[in-house]
This record gives C-alpha cells, structure tokens and sequence, in this order.
C-alpha cells in the first residue's frame, strides 16, 4: 500500500502551479497517502492543501557544499517522515533526482535528464508528441501509477484559496495587473503599454491593484491604484487573484496561478510559446492539446481523438475566462531573457487600444 509520496517541484512558481493537474491525479489514486512537498519558496502555494504533510524547502543550491546540504536534508526527511514509497522528480535538474536517491524512495521517477537516470528506478524518456503542453509532460510522469482513466482525463490545475486577499471587494470593477516575469524582461509586455492601460481604468474609477515587479513603472499618484509590486506572500497572491474581476498578466508564474483559480485573464504572448506554457482550462485542453495526451503510449489503449487544432495560428484566442494574445512573429517564440533583434516586435506589436478592447469584452462592458 503506498503511504508516503515525495514531489519535487520545480523551482519555478508557475511550473509548480502547472505540477498542480498531475498532483490531482495521484490525490485521486491514492486518496489515502501522505504527500511530502520538497522545492523553492514557492512550494508555500501548497501550504493549505489538506493532503500535503510536509513541505521541505531544497536551499542547497545556495550551500557552500551542495551534496552535503542536499544529504542532511534527506536525512531529516527520513527521519520526520519514514520511509518514502514513491518519489516523483518534476525538476530536470541532477539534484532533484538526487534528493529522491537521498530519501531512499523506493520508486524513484524522473525525466532521463543530465546524467541523472542512475539515481532514478524509473527514467523516462521525454515525450516528443506535439502539440504537448506542459501541464501534459508533467502528467507524463505520473502516467504507469495511476489508472489509464484517470490519466487520460482532463484535470484542472488546483490551488486552496483562503481569505488573505489585500483587495477589498465591492461595487467597483478589481482590475489586476502583472507587468513582470521572472525569466526576462523579452516575456513581458511594454511597460509603456501598461502604464496607458493602468490609467485608462484608472479614468473609469475602477481600482487596479498592480502585482509581481513593476518593471519601474512611473504613474502618476492615483486613489484608484494600488501598487502591491513585491508587497504580497504568494499565498496573499493567490488570494488577492482570486478575488480580481480581470487579470492582464505577461506569460508568469501569476498567469497560471489566475488559470487555476478560474480568474478571467488577459494573457500576453511573445518570446514563449503558446503551445508550451498557454493558460490551462478544459475549452483549451479539449481543442488544442488532449489529443495527443490520449495518443501517448499507455498500457491500454483508447478512442483516438480527432487532430487537434494549432493554437499557434490563433492572434486572439478566447476560451472562456482566458484571452491569449500572441502575434507569432517569424523570430518568435524566441525563448530567450532579452530580444535578440533588439526590436522585441513580438510585444510591441500588441497595442494598448488592442487590450482594452478586449479587457471591455470580458467585462461585458460596452466599447468606447
């Protein structure tokens, strides 16, 4: 019987928040296991999950000996926890896969990745079906311990919402803005472009509470804005997003948080791909991407599903709560930190009067 089961998340916020679709399914099949967290910071996004025991943070990177620091964290695992009856590295990295050799998982299960796979029982080969979001390739590792049904069913990504919002609820629209992210400044949108919109609503008398970094953002004293830019937990930040009429986000850790609350977002493509890292709901799931999670080879077999579409030739695509915008440029999706043509084209093409409009639409509210 399987007891005790160890993720390692990703060290990324939004990552870790797309692990949240697999992490159902073993919740599912394994309603009666305890469930060990090990990663960044942003494993506190799970610190209200009633089905997570502990959450230990890996701060081995940041040690002068890493193998050693990464040993005596096994060690107090092991000894707090007991024996660890499977292991599950969503991390790519060497050390993730040693953690797990460290706890002495008795199943260890990973990606063959950089040089890792000896210290792994199970070590799979990356799946190269496209379209395949990754939401789906972290599924993929889960894919020989859960029952086919549950794996080949859409799953939504999960988080526990509380009530440590910092926005006041009332009769005025709650516009969120998140102008950063935190891979590079070529994923985010013009901080030009925000500061018109920002101030747009503004004019309206609509409160925008703005999130993550501000990307030195210069706007004018107003009653009406509130700049929240490194002033929240990550667990106010679910909350806060949760409780926001609309939210207009850069590709981010913050836009998958918006996805698994249901949060009606305007997400804004350009360096990263849509086909990778879009938000994640059943309308998308369905059209673009489960196709080929029920083509991934499995034990048993399945109805095929009809070709998906490409969500890569969509500019605008709405899906229920989610808008994407995404011009794809020829240069794009780049997946680099700066623009390498030094035009970053791929945002700037995405116009302020293109958003409002569309931040109008989801409001349901006529266009000026």
């Amino acid at each position: 019987m399987i007891q005790t089961i160890l993720l390692r998340l990703p060290n990324w916020l939004g990552d870790s928040v797309m692990c949240t679709s697999a992490f159902q399914k073993l919740k599912r099949m394994y309603p009666h296991a305890q469930f060990v967290l090990v990663g960044s910071y942003v494993c506190e996004i799970f610190r209200r999950d009633p089905c997570v025991k502990a959450i230990y943070l890996d701060e081995s990177k940041k040690a002068k000996n890493r193998i050693l620091n990464l040993y005596n964290l096994a060690k107090t695992i092991r000894t707090e926890i007991g024996p660890i009856d499977l292991g599950f590295c969503f991390s790519n990295g060497f050390f993730g896969a040693l953690l797990l050799y460290l706890c002495k998982a008795k199943v260890r299960v990973g990606y063959a990745k950089n040089l890792r796979s000896f210290l792994l029982t199970h070590a799979l080969k990356p799946p190269t079906l496209k379209p395949l979001h990754q939401v789906q390739k972290y599924e993929y590792l889960i894919k020989d311990f859960v029952d086919y049904a549950i794996f080949e069913a859409y799953t939504p990504l999960h988080l526990v919402c509380g009530k440590e919002s910092k926005i006041i609820c009332g009769d005025k629209k709650h516009i969120g803005i998140n102008p950063g992210a935190a891979f590079g400044w070529a994923k985010c949108w013009e901080k030009e472009y925000f500061i018109d919109i920002i101030t747009r609503f503004a004019a309206r008398g609509w409160e925008v509470y703005i999130f993550g970094d501000t990307q030195n953002l210069t706007i004018q004293d107003d009653t009406h804005i509130h700049d929240f830019s490194n002033k929240t937990t990550l667990i106010e930040l679910i909350d806060s997003i949760k409780a926001l009429d609309l939210f207009i986000t850069n590709d981010s850790g913050p836009m998958h948080i918006a996805a698994a609350l249901q949060t009606p977002t305007i997400a804004i493509f350009g360096s990263t791909d849509t086909a990778d890292t879009c938000p994640w709901n059943l309308p998308i799931a369905q059209e673009f991407f489960l196709p080929s999670q029920a083509m991934i080879p499995h034990a048993l077999d399945s109805t095929p599903y009809p070709t998906p579409k490409d969500i890569t030739t969509y500019t605008t695509l709405t899906a229920d709560t989610i808008t994407i915008l995404s011009k794809h440029l020829e240069c794009a999706p780049c997946k680099k930190r700066t623009c390498p043509l030094k035009h970053h084209l791929c945002m700037k093409s995405i116009t302020p009067d293109e958003v409002f409009a569309i931040a109008l639409t989801m409001l349901q509210l006529p266009k000026e």
